[in-house]
């Protein structure tokens, strides 16, 4: 009888008090870029609900398309092979229209005040369930970089994008941006950008310098102007089949740890747009524009958002609320967005 009751002791010693091992949850983040806050903040979610977990909630991290394309990656939220996906909410555009109010150019003043006027309490949740029809959940938002073009010729001046071709988003907001300044926006996959500019099917790319140079794009494009005409904002969409999956206690912590992350994905951000715009200059060249260039651009942009979104009954409310949070948030500080996010 000893032996068996030893036995036993053992057997629970092993497999816990229950005689069952916890169950462990995968959480697959893809993004399409690689070393910059999309990559750091799946690296901390890593840790971060591993830790808290005690190992029931095994993050796995896949930077570079490594999940597929984007639409590949969206689709596999809906169907849930795919637990989360790091990328600017302009891409579910076909989902909803509403997802491009955040790249309205002229609105936000930094990454920062992006962040903040994103994660206000009129707007959050809202645009966090804009998707939520198609199996598909918002979880955090952060501003990702001030928007630069990388060309392969010189842009120093307004009228020297007359004509040029430059891949932007998928986004009536962004070719509207293009024409304004004389380009055509030629949407394409993120994948492709590096290849067409060797192959010089386009001209430039119009995107954010932390994306952009851990993508190497100056290996084929050695020019980089600093517009700053809008923000580029990314978000954590979450598959909601996988949510539900969880138990409530780590639905929670997924759910808590977005929070507790929103204003560290902001600083990386900025960060990174710094580190990059240093690191850029060691192999290529930085562009400005003329002062009064710049100042005639930002206002010719301006009323983009206005005479695309207001006019239209599927983004006239989510663009309503933006420029209202964008408003209240304007000189707030960047460490006062946990007191937005309750």
């Amino acid at each position: 009888m000893k032996s068996i009751a030893a036995a036993a002791i053992a057997a629970a010693v092993c497999f816990g008090a229950t005689g069952l091992e916890a169950k462990t949850y995968k959480m697959k983040i893809g993004m399409v870029t690689i070393n910059d806050s999309n990559h750091l903040l799946a690296k901390w979610f890593k840790k971060e609900l591993g830790a808290k977990s005690n190992g029931r909630i095994k993050v796995e991290v896949y930077p570079a398309a490594q999940l597929g394309k984007i639409p590949r990656q969206i689709e596999g939220l809906q169907f849930g092979t795919q637990e989360a996906f790091h990328i600017p909410p302009g891409f579910f555009l076909g989902i909803n229209k509403a997802f491009m109010v955040s790249d309205a150019p002229g609105l936000f003043d930094s990454i920062h005040h992006q962040t903040l006027a994103m994660n206000h309490p009129t707007i959050r949740e809202k645009f966090f369930g804009l998707a939520a029809s198609k199996g598909i959940k918002g979880n955090i938002l952060w501003g990702a970089g001030d928007t630069s073009v990388v060309t392969r010729e010189p842009f120093k001046s307004l009228a020297d994008m007359k004509g040029r071709k430059i891949r932007v988003l998928a986004t009536p907001l962004e070719r509207a941006v293009m024409a304004k300044m004389g380009a055509t926006g030629v949407p394409m996959p993120y994948s492709e950008v590096l290849p067409a500019l060797q192959q010089k099917v386009i001209d430039g790319v119009r995107s954010a310098v932390l994306v952009m140079y851990p993508s190497k794009f100056y290996t084929a494009a050695k020019h980089i102007t600093l517009t700053n005409m809008a923000v580029i904002s990314c978000w954590q969409a979450l598959s909601q089949t996988w949510l539900k999956q969880l138990p409530a206690d780590l639905r929670a912590m997924v759910v808590q740890a977005g929070k507790d992350s929103t204003e560290q994905a902001s600083k990386w951000a900025t960060e990174l747009t710094e580190s990059s715009e240093k690191a850029w200059a060691k192999v290529g060249t930085i562009h400005r524009l003329p002062a009064a260039e710049q100042k005639a651009l930002r206002a010719s942009l301006a009323p983009i958002g206005d005479q695309i979104l207001a006019n239209d009954p599927k983004t006239k409310e989510m663009w309503g609320l933006i420029k209202n949070a964008a408003a209240a948030t304007k000189g707030m500080k960047i460490s006062q967005v946990s007191s937005l996010i309750k």
